[in-house]
């Protein structure tokens, strides 16, 4: 007699080939599950929500014994290597861009599964499965994988289901790494909601744990380019740096043929005779990358100035991370117009903090706070 499992599993791909043994020979209760999880992109649609019965179906299934081990080891082999694809090559993944190749049969289990980890419950092994997942399906890795949206978008979602701190932190790093511009990046700030209402998270830590950094790299940096030229998630038709000065100044580089460059500043006009035909979409798209990124230092100008008057501490790691090492709030935060001190368990109060500092022997139990703001923060 066949197993109605194994039509769901592609010999072609390497995912299914990794769980092929666990998922054979199931019990009538897990069988059931698995090919329930098998429709999921039926009853999941392009705006990335779940059909209602389908996911009271998921949870009334995912009640018989060895149901979250088998979904949870389904999702850890997701994370293994290069995920579902099993592209992890850059010269393969480059090979296969546009083509348009017809997704595999597995794919929607793999969906499913990651839909259905989201109500299993979990250590934070779990958590961190469900995000290598996510980060390698929406290009956020420092090197190519096969982009799969719905992938990405499924892992975020089941993040924001997943309860506790774990999958909160992951979340936050989700966000500062996935660029805006994949579709399901949507899910991914409704995830981060849901999950922070949930753990009674105030709406200023959310605020300054979601300001996002545009692709920048810790230098302020975004070089865009062709194929294998600067950043992985976009494939521009022209070379180009932006970058984020230290005194607040954003400028784009338009980068010629023969390597030539030619700065501008806001409105980020390009060079006359460079937006031809063929760079014209990436031209404009860059431009208003360049404003968006304008406007996000503008915003957290406001939003430190205001910091001021407030009274708040933060651990020094997470004033670390969320503040001087951000990108975009960073600068910012250096600017000399704020004036930062922290203090230590010794009984000597609050000292002097010196930004350009980057350690000095200050301890992770220390709290820091922002002392005066003489006026908005320049950079």
């Amino acid at each position: 007699m066949s197993d109605p499992v194994a039509n769901l599993l592609d010999p072609g791909n390497d995912w299914s080939n990794r769980i092929r043994s666990r998922f054979t020979g199931l019990s009538p209760e897990l069988a059931d599950l698995v090919l329930h999880l098998g429709t999921a992109t039926q009853f999941w649609d392009y705006r990335y929500k779940v059909d209602t019965a389908w996911k009271r179906r998921t949870k009334a299934l995912l009640k018989a014994e060895g149901a979250a081990d088998i979904v949870q080891f389904a999702v850890r082999e997701l994370a293994h290597g290069g995920s579902f694809h099993g592209m992890a090559d850059p010269e393969h993944v480059i090979r296969e861009l546009g083509q348009g190749k017809p997704p595999s049969p597995a794919r929607s289990l793999a969906v499913g599964v990651l839909l259905a980890a989201g109500w299993v419950g979990g250590d934070s092994s779990l958590a961190a499965d469900l995000a290598l997942v996510a980060r390698k399906n929406a290009q956020a890795m420092d090197t190519y994988y096969r982009v799969d949206d719905r992938l990405s978008g499924a892992a975020f979602t089941a993040l924001g289901e997943l309860r506790g701190p774990a999958a909160m932190e992951e979340l936050w790093a989700l966000h500062y790494w996935v660029s805006p511009s994949r579709p399901p990046q949507k899910v991914l700030v409704k995830s981060i909601k849901k999950a922070a209402a949930r753990l009674g998270v105030p709406a200023h830590e959310v605020a300054e744990r979601t300001v996002p950094r545009h692709g920048l790299e810790a230098d302020g940096t975004l070089t865009v380019g062709w194929i294998g030229r600067g950043a992985l998630w976009w494939n521009a038709a022209l070379d180009a740096v932006v970058t984020v000065h230290g005194t607040g100044q954003v400028t784009v580089d338009w980068i010629d043929e023969v390597g030539t460059a030619t700065r501008t500043t806001a409105p980020f006009r390009s060079p006359s005779g460079y937006k031809t035909p063929a760079r014209a979409d990436s031209v404009d798209y860059l431009r208003r990358h360049a404003q968006r990124i304008e406007a996000t230092l503008a915003a957290e100008r406001l939003r430190l100035a205001a910091l001021a008057g407030e009274g708040r501490t933060w651990l020094w790691p997470d004033w670390v991370r969320y503040y001087r090492d951000h990108p975009i709030t960073g600068v910012l935060t250096r600017s000399p117009e704020l004036e930062w001190e922290y203090e230590v368990s010794d009984g000597c109060g609050y000292r002097p903090l010196d930004t350009a500092v980057r350690s000095g022997g200050i301890p992770s139990t220390a709290r820091v706070r922002l002392r005066s703001c003489r006026r908005p923060p320049q950079g």
